[in-house]
């Protein structure tokens, strides 16, 4: 290409003038002080046309926390099928890149196949070229998070309305992974997180108005279901819903945020900040869950958290609902790293012998004192003793989790004798029994959990040994292993 610079002569002032004059007193060529004209406008030439790429670090630091991230493309079509202006982000990670570019195209193509479809049908009229438009904002969170809102705008010939919509997409940077609100949400809370949501809308006069707790919880949960459109910044999580059309034909796109700091240790963060994804559990390998009662302790269960956290597995500790108020900071330990806590009674009493009165209240007792401390209520039971009888059966209304493989750790306390039972029961879909208030105990375990993981086994909770296996847990009934229940 060839670029033709015109540029327009201007009289020169006085100082203009003598300094021509004084180049000529020093008999200075002219040809140098042309050549070093030149040299600046290609500077100024440079400078004007090169645009600054700002990559993911830059975007991230405190100062640009919500600035763009990447540089914007564009995409524009113009043709008799229809007008189309397409603004997207690229990050500058491939990955994230590639399904950014995926995910427009892939809107481009159904609306013009739709517009296709509808010039195909001769009773359709186009009073005007359909057309499309997808802008963009995007947000960098913590050290590893991006999210992109995309604003659809779509203009039919054949619908009174313009389609006004929100789609989102969140990407883990450093890994390149999608992420659902079900990633950033520990699996424990989502309930309580989704519960807070449907609050806040109802909270919010312009919804409130015209939508009732019904039609707003019935919303929500539908949006889960397919997949909730959200964005993430380092104050808030900021939720989109559909467009919903009321009979007095106004229209609602209902949007509210839940504070960061209301959600406090329910996110999936480690201790750096950066998120961490659920490990993925293959249905088609072994799995055995390892259960411990009577803690929680906080040295001998933090032991044994660590040997979990190490070999990638998971486990359930069904805890005394006295020792919780004591020893909160380990119990939040085992929600947060993804293990399952378990109810096993406030204060350990047999419970074949209690009247249902004090059996509820046992179990009702532990229950507020856990969500006191966790913010979540637990779905399991073990009976103390493992012993059950049909008063027992009645008054729990939870499923109750017995155990395929008992160490008796509690009646040795010798470390190679619970390792070496622990081992002889272990098979795919066991439950195996120990106490997490012993030293011995946290010292088998160690061994335990890292000769199991050798073996090939997935060490899970209690809740994902059964889901994986394909079998439903319900209330009053009692299950001793993924195969076996009565």
């Amino acid at each position: 290409m060839i670029k033709i610079l015109c540029f327009k002569m201007i009289p020169l002032s006085y100082e203009g003038q003598k300094g021509v004059d004084m180049m000529k007193q020093k008999n200075i060529p002219m040809k140098y002080y042309i050549v070093l004209l030149l040299f600046f406008l290609s500077i100024i030439m440079i400078s004007c046309s090169k645009k600054k790429v700002k990559n993911y670090d830059e975007v991230i630091s405190p100062d640009s926390i919500y600035q763009e991230i990447g540089n914007t493309q564009v995409i524009k079509v113009m043709n008799e099928l229809a007008k189309i202006s397409i603004y997207y982000p690229k990050i500058g990670q491939e990955v994230i890149d590639e399904k950014i570019l995926e995910y427009v195209n892939s809107i481009m193509t159904d609306f013009e196949n739709e517009i296709k479809i509808k010039r195909e049908q001769s009773n359709i009229s186009f009073d005007y070229t359909p057309r499309l438009t997808i802008q963009y904002e995007t947000y960098a969170s913590y050290p590893n998070i991006c999210s992109i809102k995309f604003r659809i705008l779509e203009g039919m010939p054949w619908e009174e309305k313009k389609r006004d919509y929100i789609q989102t997409l969140c990407f883990q940077v450093d890994e390149g992974n999608s992420l659902k609100i079900d990633d950033i949400i520990q699996v424990a809370y989502q309930q309580d997180f989704y519960d807070q949501v449907i609050m806040q809308l109802e909270m919010q006069e312009v919804y409130g108005k015209y939508l009732d707790v019904d039609m707003i919880e019935s919303m929500v949960m539908d949006a889960v279901q397919n997949g909730l459109q959200f964005t993430l910044t380092n104050d808030n999580i900021n939720l989109y819903f559909p467009r919903y059309d009321l009979l007095s034909g106004l229209s609602l796109s209902p949007t509210t945020s839940i504070a960061i700091a209301s959600l406090s240790d329910k996110l999936s963060l480690d201790e750096q900040g950066k998120l961490y994804l659920e490990r993925k559990i293959d249905r088609k390998k072994p799995m055995i869950a390892l259960t411990f009662d009577d803690g929680p302790h906080d040295i001998y269960t933090a032991r044994i958290l660590d040997t979990l956290k190490e070999c990638g597995g998971k486990a359930t500790f069904f805890v005394l609902g006295k020792r919780v108020g004591s020893h909160s900071k380990i119990l939040n330990r085992i929600v947060k790293e993804g293990s399952e806590i378990g109810n096993h009674s406030y204060s350990h009493p047999l419970l074949t012998t209690s009247s249902a009165e004090k059996i509820k209240q046992e179990i009702s007792k532990t229950q507020d004192a856990i969500y006191k401390c966790t913010g979540f209520k637990p779905k399991l039971v073990r009976p103390t003793y493992g012993a059950v009888n049909q008063t027992v059966r009645a008054a729990i209304r939870y499923p109750m989790i017995e155990w395929s493989v008992d160490t008796e750790d509690w009646k040795s306390r010798n470390v190679d004798m619970i390792v070496k039972e622990a081992m002889r029961g272990a098979k795919d879909g066991a439950i195996i029994l120990m106490h997490d208030i012993y030293p011995t105990t946290a010292t088998a375990a160690e061994k335990v959990i890292k000769k199991l993981t050798k073996e090939g086994y997935q060490l899970v909770t209690i809740s994902e040994l059964f889901e994986y296996r394909g079998v439903g847990l319900s209330a009053g009934r009692e299950y001793f292993s993924s195969k076996y229940s009565r």
